[in-house]
């Protein structure tokens, strides 16, 4: 018999990765966080979030850009 996983919320896991709601739902939406849709709420399972913090997946490619942009931005302010 197969033990099974504590189901999270998008506020649980966003309060214990310290980030926001929001944050946490852009990525179920994009696909860098594994999630199931229960009724109307958004469900992570405990070995999903494991799995995310141990090995987050790349960010898309237009955000990297995005942010190498901001990063070379400040750092140009910064001299």
């Amino acid at each position: 018999m197969q033990v099974e996983d504590r189901l999270f919320s998008i506020a649980e896991v966003a309060e214990r990765l310290g980030m926001s709601k929001d944050t946490i739902h852009n990525w179920i939406k994009a696909g860098r966080l594994k999630a199931s849709r229960i009724g109307r709420f958004w469900r992570i399972r405990e070995r999903d979030l494991e799995a995310f913090i141990d090995h987050p997946p790349p960010m898309r490619p237009q955000a990297q850009a995005e942010r190498e942009t901001d990063d070379n931005q400040q750092l140009g302010a910064k001299r």
